[in-house]
């Protein structure tokens, strides 16, 4: 499947957008770990709260981190021409899942076979 020019340009637009999205969310994330990091707690209680906050801020820290990875490799495959391409098989991948999820780097048949060997 060859990808039209109006469809590459749709899914730049989405991917540059997602980008955005995460890097926004990312530094706020990372402010409010620092912020809950330089708090001073009385008591035990709010140190456990307040290093179960930290750590759950930190986690989606890295969720975000790991999308924006895939979306950055999403758009670096519609500059080689190449996005839309399984790298498994270098089948197309469906235009739906596409639309569904704009960074899949398989068709659904393979993530889901993968998840399974997992």
């Amino acid at each position: 499947m060859k990808l039209s020019t109006k469809d590459r340009e749709s899914f730049r637009a989405v991917l540059e957008s997602k980008r955005a999205e995460l890097l926004r969310a990312h530094g706020q994330n990372i402010a409010a770990a620092t912020e809950l990091e330089e708090e001073s707690l009385p008591d035990a209680m709010d140190v456990a709260t307040r290093a179960t906050g930290e750590g759950e801020l930190l986690g989606l820290a890295r969720q975000e981190r790991e999308l924006l990875a895939e979306i950055e490799m999403a758009l670096s495959k519609l500059d080689a021409g190449t996005y839309g391409v399984s790298e498994l098989s270098g089948r197309p991948i469906p235009i739906a899942r596409l639309r569904a999820i704009p960074w899949a780097r398989l068709t659904t048949e393979e993530e889901e076979r993968r998840e399974r060997q997992s």
